[in-house]
């Protein structure tokens, strides 16, 4: 009794366990291969934006900027890139890192795409449209309160969709000062916090800095109040604050005037004032974006009241900046676009015909195939694929770009290794929908030797090991070229795809559902997961699967890491 309880909940977990498995291990290899292949701007790249560019400055820790001087040293603009920011933007089946070349105000100039992990035949469409780049020009960096809406770019609509968000993204973040260039220096933080060794910059932190003391230990955090504060006007002109925050980042402990365009005798009124300085210090982030002065008791200091109230109103501007905007809640962040809601109705169609006798009616099953083949295959080109899964488990899930697709995949995954049904191969594919209708239409059909479809059975199998070496190996191969599915892609379909979804259906005449038998590495993948009940026990499968996870942990090893 002990036993037939717990032979299907071990057997499942097993199988889960080893798909969970190989996903870490993609994903792991190509978080160390990322790692190293990241390479230095060239400067041709840069001057086809920017003609006059000489030589490449250091990367500014503050905002991640790196300028772009011209023969005489002078600062002819800057580049960033969107990466590491728009590492969790997925599009299709993988982020994309893209170069923004910026004039010597901040202004978009050029966009360039450097490189991604997404389909390539979605990438090749978009750089080969010419306008998707260009409607980011002139706009300004850390200017994104109303993003501009950019045409996604027809046939690689979740592609585009995401390079947009990265670079709007990397657009939000904080812009260079273009009056107070000077970076902050371990040695005037110093002069505050005594203990600090080192900076380090704070991802997506708005321009702060880790102070770090000789252990290494996050004792403060640094920053200063320009550029928000380049367009605060004292009596004369702007003024740079730097300011030291607690390592929480949560209040203010100390305050010093760093450059300005002041007077400087108003200047000096206010750096020797001994108070004025101190008076915000305790006051916590949140209280100084919203500061009343009135409420708050500061006064200007004597004979240089303007200068002083500048430096407080730009220390106000700049806290604004470094409050986190409200998290969205995941209702909020994962709900449906309205491209979504005709694919959650056919995979909810697809789950009916599964769990219920509707499936045994031919009416029934023609009007599923029909909006199977026309709206989910192609119009939507909603289908799974090798390429789709694995550059899921490198980057991550696509839950705001395409929520149907991830819960697609979700229930072909789930429903046949807990409900022992096979919903996505045999009620929600549009290309075996398609083979199902050519099947038996002509008169002459093959029967395959028995000893030959033991063969070919294998070559799905064998597909999938193809599959599994070039995902963890990092190797430039298209893997959406050795299935079908990409064919239903029309205006973005790679040759190989549309051969093997050609051929395949071609063959389907002659042999019953020949493609789903001889060719497809994803059905044979939805096939190990499924369990067919009592009798189902570890077989051959497993221990193939078994030795697949010693493949992925084996190879990276064989290649030095």
């Amino acid at each position: 009794m002990k036993t037939s309880f717990f032979k299907p909940i071990l057997l499942r977990a097993y199988r889960a366990g080893v798909l969970v498995l190989i996903a870490w291990l993609l994903h792991r290899q190509h978080v160390w291969l990322a790692a190293q292949s990241h390479a230095p701007h060239s400067l041709e790249e840069v001057r086809k934006f920017l003609p006059e560019a000489a030589s490449l400055g250091d990367v500014q820790p503050e905002n991640g900027l790196q300028r772009v001087l011209d023969k005489d040293g002078e600062t002819e603009g800057f580049i960033a890139e969107t990466s590491p920011l728009s590492d969790d933007i997925i599009g299709y089946a993988g982020p994309t890192n893209s170069l923004i070349v910026f004039d010597v105000k901040a202004r978009v100039v050029g966009v360039k795409l450097l490189r991604s992990e997404d389909t390539p035949e979605h990438v090749k469409k978009i750089t080969a449209s010419g306008s998707f780049f260009q409607a980011f020009k002139k706009l300004k960096l850390g200017a994104m309160d109303e993003p501009p809406k950019v045409d996604a770019v027809s046939g690689a609509t979740l592609t585009s969709a995401a390079i947009t968000e990265g670079v709007l993204r990397r657009l939000g973040q904080h812009a260079p000062s273009l009056r107070f260039p000077q970076e902050i220096t371990i040695k005037e933080v110093r002069a505050l916090v005594p203990d600090a060794r080192t900076l380090d910059p704070l991802p997506q932190k708005h321009g702060l800095l880790a102070v770090k003391d000789s252990t290494g230990k996050v004792i403060a955090q640094a920053g200063r109040t320009a550029p928000s504060a380049d367009s605060v006007i004292g009596y004369r002109g702007p003024s740079d604050c730097l300011f030291i925050l607690s390592a929480d980042g949560f209040k203010l402990q100390a305050l010093d005037l760093r450059k300005s365009f002041d007077t400087p005798e108003y200047v000096g009124y206010v750096t020797g004032d001994q108070f004025y300085l101190k008076s915000f210090n305790g006051m916590t982030v949140e209280s100084l974006a919203g500061l009343d002065f009135d409420k708050a008791g500061v006064e200007g200091v004597s004979g240089a009241t303007q200068t002083s109230y500048a430096v407080a109103q730009g220390l106000k501007k700049r806290a604004k900046t470094l409050i986190a905007p409200p998290k969205k809640s995941l209702l909020s962040a994962y709900l449906p676009k309205a491209a979504d809601w005709g694919l959650l109705a056919v995979i909810v169609v697809s789950l009916i015909m599964t769990f219920t006798s509707l499936r045994g009616r031919s009416w029934a099953r023609w009007l599923h195939q029909s909006l199977l083949i026309g709206y989910a295959g192609l119009y939507c080109g909603a289908l799974l694929s090798q390429g789709l899964l694995v550059g899921w488990a490198k980057h991550g899930l696509p839950w705001q770009n395409a929520p149907s697709l991830v819960l697609l995949a979700a229930f072909a995954l789930a429903v046949p290794l807990f409900f022992r049904r096979q919903f996505y191969c045999h009620h929600y594919c549009p290309h075996g929908a398609l083979q199902q209708w050519v099947a038996h239409r002509l008169p002459w059909q093959i029967k395959v030797p028995t000893t030959l479809g033991n063969w070919l059975e294998k070559i799905p199998a064998a597909l999938l090991l193809m599959v599994l070496v070039i995902g963890i190996l990092g190797l430039k191969v298209d893997i959406n070229g050795l299935e079908a599915f990409d064919a239903w892609l029309i205006r973005v379909a790679g040759t190989s795809a549309v051969v093997i979804a050609v051929v395949g259906l071609l063959a389907s005449l002659f042999m019953p559902m020949a493609y789903c038998r001889y060719g497809c590495p994803t059905g044979a993948l939805l096939k190990f997961v499924r369990y067919t009940g009592e009798a189902d026990c570890f077989g051959k499968k497993d221990a193939w699967a078994l030795g697949f996870v010693l493949i992925a942990v084996l190879l990276p090893m064989l290649r030095g890491h």
